[in-house]
């Protein structure tokens, strides 16, 4: 009776396959973590300026507007420019919190880049307007060229757009996040 050849893998071919597999793994994966990355703080970006949206809209129907400033507990601003440890928005006359975002992703950095530590949305018939647009960089730690940055003007109108560059090269450094 002749002998038929076996119909499988020698043990060298599964290495070789699992060896070249790891390869591309290997060359994948931090491309990958930085593809994560970068949809991470356009989610984040988003978040911001739905905040500041809602927190203008709901301006119009508070008697002393409204705030949205950098929190690290969720219930208290923490008077830093940091905003990466995460934002609230509060009513102007009762302090009532109206939203929460947590802290953003470790990779993540966003930051005034002034010395204000909130944004305030006054009630229009109060018309105590802030004295400049005020700007919140958000990038990549270490990578400048994700850089976003939201402009707040001093109508209370929020919008993103691309980050000069001396913006991003802060950004990207930034590493004063308390955890």
């Amino acid at each position: 009776m002749p002998h038929l050849p076996s119909r499988g893998f020698t043990w060298l071919e599964v290495v070789m396959v699992l060896a070249i597999m790891a390869f591309l793994a290997a060359v994948a994966l931090p491309s990958l973590s930085d593809a994560l990355a970068r949809h991470r703080l356009r989610a984040a970006a988003t978040a911001l300026l739905d905040t500041l949206r809602q927190s203008r809209e709901a301006a119009l129907h508070r008697p002393k507007g409204t705030r949205v400033c950098p929190s690290e507990n969720g219930r208290t601003c923490s008077g830093r420019t940091d905003w990466g440890v995460g934002w609230i928005s509060r009513d102007g006359d009762t302090n009532a919190i109206l939203a929460v975002e947590d802290a953003l992703d470790a990779r993540l950095t966003a930051a005034s880049t002034g010395v204000r530590t909130d944004v305030v949305f006054p009630h229009p018939a109060d018309e105590m307007a802030e004295p400049s647009n005020q700007t919140l960089a958000l990038c990549v730690r270490g990578k400048p060229e994700t850089t976003l940055t939201v402009v707040v003007a001093k109508n209370g109108h929020s919008h993103a757009e691309p980050a000069a560059p001396e913006v991003a090269r802060a950004c990207a450094a930034h590493h004063s996040r308390i955890r």
